[in-house]
């Protein structure tokens, strides 16, 4: 599998969005998944505020190890973010009843609110 760092305005991400009934403008960090030339998941962030990036979108093209390509991507976004210079990274969701709740719980985000999560990046100074 490969990772591929690009922007909102690759085609590959413009398609996988739209088969998910999604539309993004905004100017993001995208991640494609590629396993054999085929894009099987991807993930965004943007600027949230000027410490803060959010992760604004995380789709998959397949079931088999859902959980284990969510954590790749999800990862691989915290790292762009850090090297951005973010303290920290907000997800939210429309429901408490999302999939994806358990794992960002995994990875250690923690609800805010009512449906929005944060992690806060660990300085290693």
């Amino acid at each position: 599998m490969e990772i591929i760092v690009t922007d909102e305005r690759d085609e590959r991400f413009i398609e996988m969005c739209s088969s998910f009934g999604c539309e993004v403008s905004d100017p993001q960090v995208v991640l494609l998944l590629n396993n054999f030339g085929k894009t099987i998941g991807c993930a965004s962030f943007k600027a949230y505020d000027s410490k803060t990036a959010e992760i604004t979108t995380l789709f998959l093209n397949s079931y088999d190890n859902r959980e284990k390509i969510s954590y790749k991507l999800i990862r691989q976004l915290e790292k762009i973010a850090i090297d951005y210079e973010f303290k920290g990274i907000v997800v939210s969701f429309d429901s408490r009843e999302d999939i994806l709740i358990d794992i960002f719980e995994k990875l250690d985000y923690k609800f805010v609110d009512e449906l929005l999560m944060k992690k806060e990046f660990k300085s290693l100074i």
